[in-house]
């Protein structure tokens, strides 16, 4: 299968590290590319951008639709992800409602780490949107910016860990990276802080490469 994974910000500095980081999740057989914006934000850190990045989200997908098996929009806060579903016959995920979907197969309490901290009330919006708000019990924000993840991931990870504990404080009993920039470090999250880690880039692709085999997702009527 072949799989378009869409950075929604206007330019292609993560491109090569996030096909990387996705191809390292999916099955032998699936192909990943990933392609950003033509023009957009640095980041989608602020309801300016969200708002901005929607259509760009939309109209880049829609370029690609006959060359794919299925979409995967690139930020935790799925902009355009409920759009594309409405406009294409193929799967379009989110990491955010993949990794929540896949949490609350392990548990009810759910705790999510993001980057900085104005985007919190956007993700719990999104939380809500998707009918999840009543499993995640703490919404956690850090001192690094999405900008600043790449530049000391030993100081990343600290602050991950300290994101967490608060999480965990509230009842977390499992943590979801709360922004694709953090993607490639559950696995040492997991093992500083003794619970679960959803990888949102795991969890995206593996669960667009479900509903591929599957052949179940939402088809316009």
């Amino acid at each position: 299968m072949r799989v378009l994974v869409v950075n929604p910000v206007g330019h292609s500095t993560w491109d090569e590290k996030d096909r990387e980081i996705y191809q390292s999740f999916a099955s032998p057989e699936t192909v990943i590319d990933v392609v950003s914006l033509p023009e957009g934000p640095p980041s989608v850190e602020t309801p300016e951008a969200h708002a901005e990045v929607i259509p760009l989200v939309v109209k880049r997908v829609l370029e690609f639709k006959n060359d794919y098996d299925g979409f995967i929009v690139n930020c935790f806060l799925d902009p355009g992800v409920d759009l594309l579903k409405g406009l294409l016959d193929k799967p379009v995920v989110g990491p955010c409602e993949s990794s929540l979907a896949l949490a609350s197969i392990i548990t009810d309490k759910i705790g999510i780490v993001t980057a900085g901290t104005e985007g919190l009330w956007m993700i719990e919006d999104r939380v809500k949107t998707i009918g999840f708000i009543d499993r995640v019990v703490a919404i956690e924000g850090t001192e690094v910016g999405v900008l600043d993840i790449d530049k000391d991931l030993d100081h990343t990870l600290r602050e991950l860990v300290k994101a967490s504990r608060r999480a965990i404080e509230k009842g977390a009993q499992v943590i979801v990276l709360g922004c694709t920039g953090f993607a490639g470090l559950a696995e040492k999250l997991s093992k500083e802080i003794g619970r679960p880690v959803v990888d949102p880039a795991g969890a995206a692709i593996k669960t667009l490469e479900a509903l591929i085999k599957l052949r179940a997702w939402r088809r316009r009527m």
